[in-house]
């Protein structure tokens, strides 16, 4: 329907940046009742596959550059994943606001499971840099709430939650900036690696 519009390649990349700055995730270090440990914004929404049958997941996203991870536990995304590491992505924000201008992402790359069979130093990193600590912690607390458990297995169970997450590293090789402008115009920027 719209040509993409051309602009500088490190122009569009710096657009892409800072739209995943105001998008992605945060840490919430600030403990009130009602917070697993995490500032939500918007969500990152993966669509996996395998034998012709996908799978679209809305799920907390971060990123580092145009590089993006996200945290999973076992099921359908994981499983689609290790047969097929080919991705996409959608960002976007809510609710849509026809007063401003607003942005989206639909991003193409590929998937790679980091997890503590294979690499559990990163995991740890990216769990202490994002507080996924905390919001596990939040987790088991809600879980074993009413339960009389010694301290060695509340650690115990903390160890088998973070044994069973995924860490999912995306790294993009096609990213598809969208405008929503407010005269209606929904111009579209391309950034390939």
């Amino acid at each position: 329907m719209f040509a993409p519009i051309k602009k500088p390649k490190a122009q569009v990349k710096k657009e892409i940046i800072a739209f995943l700055d105001r998008s992605c995730g945060l840490a919430d270090l600030k403990p009130r009742r009602h917070n697993c440990g995490m500032q939500h914004r918007n969500c990152l929404v993966l669509a996996t596959s395998c034998k012709d049958t996908p799978r679209a997941t809305p799920l907390e996203f971060f990123h580092e550059g145009l590089t993006l991870y996200v945290f999973g536990e076992p099921g359908g995304k994981i499983a689609n994943i290790k047969r097929n590491p080919k991705v996409s992505a959608a960002i976007y924000e809510q609710p849509l606001n026809h007063a401003k201008k607003q942005q989206s992402l639909q991003i193409f790359g590929t998937a790679e499971l980091i997890n503590m069979r294979t690499n559990p130093r990163l995991l740890k990193s990216k769990a202490k840099k994002w507080n996924l600590y905390g919001v596990l912690g939040t987790f088991l607390k809600s879980a074993t709430k009413g339960q009389k458990l010694s301290s060695e297995q509340k650690n115990e169970l903390g160890a088998k939650l973070l044994d069973a997450i995924n860490m999912i590293k995306i790294t993009p090789h096609h990213i598809i900036l969208r405008e929503y402008n407010t005269d209606f115009s929904m111009p579209k920027y391309e950034w390939k690696k």
